[in-house]
């Protein structure tokens, strides 16, 4: 599903997620708290509905609750495979030692002929 979609549709998915999961790892407090949600199916809840956890899940097309344990791993995974192109271009500007020649080849070479196929 992931695969399919547009790079726009993907940055907003991942922006939802990311969103999202700043609230579930409590690396964010809860919209109009002063205080953290202590339990874990309310924050879940709390961050779904107002931490566009559920612009993720609609995006994905997921059928879930609020309190769903497994929507934050769903989102790590997914915001993983949106990252995954970054990351593999650090790693090889940083093993080339050339990340200027490694920018200059991402930016120079057609999308049909990039190995990850159309960007």
């Amino acid at each position: 599903m992931l695969a399919a979609t547009t790079p726009g549709r993907r940055r907003v998915i991942g922006a939802a997620a990311e969103e999202y999961l700043s609230q579930v790892d409590r690396r964010r407090l809860p919209m109009g708290y002063d205080l953290p949600i202590t339990l874990d199916h309310s924050n879940r809840a709390d961050a779904y509905r107002m931490r566009r956890g559920d612009v993720f899940a609609r995006m994905l097309g997921i059928a879930c609750q609020p309190t769903d344990a497994q929507l934050p791993d769903t989102a790590r995974a997914v915001l993983a495979a949106i990252n995954a192109p970054v990351d593999r271009l650090v790693q090889a500007a940083v093993e080339s030692g050339s990340p200027e020649l490694v920018a200059l080849l991402w930016v120079a070479t057609p999308p049909s002929l990039s190995p990850e196929g159309p960007r």
